[in-house]
């Protein structure tokens, strides 16, 4: 297995907290978390049903935020160990102004509120506690066998209820008197979120996950991780003193101040690779290149060879700018946090040796995702289908919003058209006012494109309906807009002509 030396950077500003994990000095994973919008994925509520809809199996459930979250049947079973089958009736289950607790599983992505599970949920630094499960799971991050047996048996001969546990990547090479802490800390946590279930009043927050740092040290960071940078003296202190109440001192070394006169993003290159992920292209090493494009129900990425010419087969040249692309696609899902159906359009390869090298690449690629993905299939036309879990908004809906001038299409109506568009209304006011003159105010871009081969079409129109007409250059206004100044005698907009 390859080494890929990692770093976790910290940026730790006034209004946002943002976490940026680097492989082999490449930028895989961001996080952020802002002051005005504090993360609910994780947290457990005491919820009260608000609505049940046997037709979409799921029910709508009050946890106290903006909108209701949304509990789909399947996750009302898994607390019960059973699974949906066509008889199942979710009014039988839950029923409207029952209290019931639940964990968010997914955050809010306008327009829908947030979904959540009756499965709890609760991470430790090398378990994770499912007190409404009863069974063994282990991190498919362990791949030897050996170990995952090993893993298994401690667990099995430490329980001491009828709760069910995931044995996390960190519990690789540790033993019973590792894990013992872990689980005994998540049981007495149990107990607490139960006690106060029973005595709160709808909706209330029974528990709150740890906020981003902390949530990063217990889930990242392992002795796999060489560098782990934070930029304020202050969170630099509450690490060092959160990783002795974990019992992590051996990883206390690898934690260190950044000072640096640059800001520590800047200095590490994030800034840029950040900029880069919200790009549509990404340009690979060979000189060929992707594309995303992202659409509400699915994203598309498109492979082409650009300026790579290769050498004198084009299979070969082909095979290479797939695999580049292969490895760059997954990094990208990460980055950019893609989650949903994810389309892939390869260049052609006829044949299926190549095909499987390619297919193989991104499989071995994904596994280095901690979110879980699948890939489907591969059609007919090429294309490889695959999904990612989606728990949070991606990386560009959390950065940018839809632009006000084209509602986040990327199109906007040309000069050419809109100049088309105020010769019909000078047309319309033409044959409608009895008005001597006529004030319009358009787009700049517009003025320039009726100045040119369209001045001599409204000099007709002034002789077909004996007007005087005036265009104005209004630099504020939006493009498509055609606004109407004024309409009226001629020497009255004249005057308004001298103003603006």
């Amino acid at each position: 297995m390859e080494y890929r030396a990692k770093q976790v950077i910290i940026d730790s500003g006034l209004s946002e907290e943002r976490i940026a994990i680097l492989e082999n000095n490449k930028l895989v994973e961001i996080y952020i978390e802002r002051l005005e919008d504090r993360k609910i994925i994780g947290n457990i509520y005491r919820a009260k049903v608000m609505n049940v809809l046997p037709g979409i199996e799921a029910a709508f459930v009050d946890i106290g935020t903006d909108r209701n979250a949304f509990l789909h049947l399947d996750d009302v079973l898994q607390s019960f160990g059973r699974k949906a089958s066509k008889d199942t009736d979710i009014n039988k289950l839950i029923k409207v102004g029952q209290e019931i607790d639940v964990q968010v599983a997914k955050e809010a992505i306008m327009p829908k509120g947030a979904k959540v599970t009756t499965n709890i949920s609760l991470p430790g630094r090398y378990l994770v506690l499912m007190p409404n499960n009863d069974t063994i799971a282990i991190s498919r991050r362990i791949e030897h066998e050996e170990e995952r047996e090993r893993l298994k048996k401690i667990v099995q001969q430490m329980k001491r209820d009828d709760h069910g546990y995931i044995i996390r990547t960190a519990a690789i090479g540790k033993e019973e008197e590792d894990l013992l802490p872990d689980m005994d800390f998540l049981i007495r946590l149990w107990d607490k979120i139960q006690k106060r279930s029973r005595r709160a009043k709808t909706p209330l927050l029974l528990h709150e996950d740890l906020s981003l740092t902390y949530r990063v040290i217990r889930d990242l960071f392992t002795e796999e991780i060489d560098e782990f940078v934070v930029n304020s003296e202050q969170e630099y202190e509450k690490i060092i003193n959160y990783l002795d109440t974990l019992f992590l001192v051996e990883l206390k070394p690898k934690v260190s101040y950044y000072d640096g006169e640059k800001p520590v993003f800047e200095a590490y290159n994030i800034e840029k690779e950040i900029s880069k992920a919200l790009e549509k292209k990404i340009w690979l090493k060979c000189g060929g290149y992707l594309v995303f494009d992202e659409a509400e129900a699915l994203t598309v990425v498109d492979v082409n060879t650009g300026k790579y010419v290769g050498g004198k087969k084009m299979r070969n040249t082909i095979l290479k700018t797939n695999l580049q692309a292969a490895e760059e696609i997954a990094r990208q899902l990460r980055l950019r946090d893609i989650g949903g159906i994810i389309i892939i359009d390869f260049i052609d390869m006829d044949n299926k040796e190549d095909q499987e090298k390619v297919i193989n690449k991104l499989a071995e690629e994904l596994k280095k995702d901690r979110t879980k993905s699948n890939i489907v299939q591969t059609t007919e036309l090429g294309l490889v289908e695959m999904t990612r879990k989606r728990s949070k908004r991606d990386l560009d809906s959390l950065l940018r919003t839809a632009c006000p001038y084209c509602s986040g299409s990327g199109r906007i109506l040309s000069p050419e058209t809109i100049s088309n568009m105020v010769l019909h209304k000078l047309e319309d006011l033409g044959k409608n006012s009895k008005a001597e003159a006529i004030l319009l105010g358009v787009h700049p871009k517009v003025e320039e494109e009726l100045s040119g081969g369209k001045l001599l079409l409204i000099k007709q129109l002034e002789r077909d309906y004996n007007k005087s007409i005036y265009l104005k250059a209004l630099t504020d206004l939006h493009i498509e807009k055609i606004k109407v100044i004024a309409v009226g005698k001629k020497k009255d907009l004249k005057k308004i002509l001298k103003v603006l």
